[in-house]
């Protein structure tokens, strides 16, 4: 399986760079593909080894398409590190709940979709929070374990503009407008959500299942054995 989520991702991970072309935009591309293909890929296998190559497969190809960006001059190799640690667990996140959606019998687009709606949560949830008085202190904790934002905060040398801030994204949210926030200039919050994240739904999806107790019948089966006369 490492193989396998290895190549369809890297193919993936390829054609955006093409399309897309060397600049933040292909950071994201890469976080919504480890979105759909990790919990898809994952949840089709049961062993903790198998599950966890997939997620090295999918990570380590869209690592590496990133890493041009380092050979470009785009980005350093200390910012190109950052976002790849931040790309790591949230992959390994989304695996793990992925894998205890399949134990719990739930369809694993469902970890789809609450790993892209975590990715885009300024996008859907700011706007509600418009007015509110807490808004500001909400969106700040909401900010530094975001891996949109963790991973440009990773990047500010380099793309120093926030992704909020950009044209098309500016007429979609309004954090950075009605709700100030400041961007994470470490990784570790966003690593300590996810991996607290991914401890605990990982131990759920892997937890030993009870096994079922014989119950002993009140009286002992009755001889169904011929008898000689």
């Amino acid at each position: 399986m490492l193989g396998a989520s290895f190549l369809i991702s890297l193919a993936f991970s390829i054609w955006f760079g093409l399309a897309i072309g060397r600049n933040l935009g292909l950071f994201f591309s890469g976080l919504i593909l480890a979105s759909i293909l990790t919990p898809l890929l994952v949840a089709a296998e049961k062993e903790l080894n198998r599950q966890f190559a997939i997620v090295i497969g999918v990570f380590a190809a869209i690592a590496i398409v990133w890493l041009s960006c380092v050979f470009d001059d785009t980005i350093t190799f200390r910012e190109w590190l950052g976002a790849a640690l931040v790309l790591l667990i949230f992959s390994c996140a989304i695996a793990a709940l992925a894998a205890f959606c399949s134990r719990i019998r739930i369809p694993p687009a469902v970890a789809v979709i609450l790993a892209i709606a975590w990715l885009f949560w300024p996008i859907w949830l700011a706007p509600a929070l418009r007015g509110r008085a807490s808004a500001e202190r909400i969106v700040g904790v909401l900010v530094a374990g975001n891996p949109t934002f963790a991973i440009q905060g990773a990047l500010l040398r380099s793309f120093n503009v926030p992704w909020a801030q950009y044209r098309i994204a500016y007429r979609l949210t309004n954090i950075g407008d009605d709700i100030p926030y400041q961007m994470p200039r470490s990784i570790l919050t966003c690593w300590m959500y996810h991996g607290i994240i991914a401890a605990i739904a990982m131990l759920g999806a892997h937890w030993p299942r009870r096994a079922a107790t014989a119950v002993r019948p009140e009286h002992p089966p009755a001889d169904q054995s011929p008898r000689s006369t």
